[in-house]
């Protein structure tokens, strides 16, 4: 687990573009995720950031997978197909406060 700092995206910005300050974490710390994701042994992991507890967290893909509803499993499996066929990082972002998640990617160096 690795710790993150970040400043809070105002209510009115939010309401306009209600993903933006999560995209946006993972913009802010791109390096960071990237470097953190070099030093997995497991390449095949997913990287979640908990926007609340500015933390990030590993998941092997199939662990992670496996914790999620039946429902989002194909979901997930297209998004990391897609990020493994272009040499990205899938990245996800969890707010439990507003509970929203977000999936976007980081291309590796």
């Amino acid at each position: 687990m690795n710790q993150i700092d970040e400043a809070p995206m105002s209510k009115a910005k939010r309401r306009e573009i209600p993903n933006a300050d999560l995209v946006q974490a993972v913009r802010n710390h791109r390096n960071q995720i990237l470097k953190y994701h070099e030093q997995l042994e497991d390449s095949h992991s997913v990287i979640l950031l908990d926007f609340q507890r500015r933390k990030l967290r590993a998941y092997p893909y199939v662990e992670y997978r496996a914790m999620l509803r039946q429902d989002s499993r194909p979901k997930l499996d297209a998004e990391y197909k897609n990020a493994v066929t272009k040499n990205k990082v899938l990245v996800l972002v969890w707010d439990s406060a507003t509970r929203r998640l977000v999936t976007t990617t980081l291309r590796h160096g």
